[in-house]
């Protein structure tokens, strides 16, 4: 598993939306969402690094809501694990909480109004306390207060080789 040394910015993380919506074969933005992600995965640079990461919540979230028995075709918690498991085998960066978690969490939740985006700005603030300055994310306006995040729907593009 990698960690992300503080020296090494990733630009975007992947939000949990992006990762059900590829996984979930029901939905009707499965395709884009499995095609990015595809992408993405297999995108390195010069030193085989990604370009992406995943933080530990996402992966946490998205074992939450693809075992949910309220989805027409929830997974079982076994596919769930092996699912995760291959994207830790991938070496994509997960990242983690920080020290300083509690304190950036506080002082960005003074941002918002409502309990209802306690887990958005969790998110925020690991992004943040990593110095991850991009979020690939259906959900570009639930992250609108944060202006050191640049927020990125990349399902809403029409895809070039579609």
């Amino acid at each position: 598993m990698s960690y992300m040394p503080k020296e090494h910015l990733i630009m975007f993380a992947i939000d949990t939306n992006i990762l059900v919506y590829a996984h979930n074969t029901d939905s009707s933005l499965h395709k884009k969402a499995y095609s990015f992600i595809t992408r993405v995965m297999n995108e390195r640079d010069k030193e085989g690094n990604l370009s992406v990461c995943l933080p530990a919540q996402v992966l946490t979230e998205f074992l939450y809501v693809m075992t949910w028995q309220r989805l027409p075709k929830p997974i079982s918690l076994l596919e769930a694990i092996s699912i995760i498991q291959d994207y830790v085998d991938t070496g994509v960066i997960i990242v983690n909480q920080c020290e300083t978690h509690i304190l950036t969490f506080l002082k960005l939740l003074r941002s918002v109004t409502s309990r209802k985006k306690v887990f958005d700005v969790a998110l925020a603030a690991v992004l943040k306390d990593n110095g991850i300055s991009g979020l690939y994310t259906v959900n570009v306006d639930d992250f609108k207060e944060f202006d050191f995040l640049t927020v990125v729907n990349p399902l809403s593009t029409p895809e070039i080789d579609a």
